[in-house]
């Protein structure tokens, strides 16, 4: 997604893109600020029906199922825990990679 519609988001999203994260920091009396894209392996379940339910309960997944009819979320869960299965190791554990920034700055 461009970073203008990213710098629009609100909520848990309103520092993804990094320019926004350079405009509000110095704004708030922060200097020297840096900005690291990084990238983690991590397990997300024990296999990919475990990983579907742990993605459907988190705040994100909830809020998704909770604006969906019953059928909609039966299919939801269905393609999810089918794509999750091409992320099984060979002991069926889940392992995704995740992207997220690393923001330093400090305060002076």
């Amino acid at each position: 997604m461009p970073q203008a519609e990213l710098a629009d988001f609100s909520g848990m999203f309103s520092l993804a893109a990094p320019d926004r994260v350079r405009t509000v920091l110095p704004a708030a009396g922060f200097t020297r600020i840096a900005i690291a894209e990084t990238r983690a392996y991590g397990t997300w379940g024990k296999d990919a029906t475990d990983a579907a339910d742990f993605l459907r309960a988190s705040g994100p997944g909830r809020h998704l199922m909770d604006n969906a009819d019953e059928p909609a979320r039966v299919r939801a869960r269905a393609a999810l825990t089918d794509h999750l299965r091409a992320h099984e190791t060979d002991d069926r554990t889940v392992r995704l990679v995740s992207t997220a920034c690393l923001v330093t700055a400090e305060r002076p």
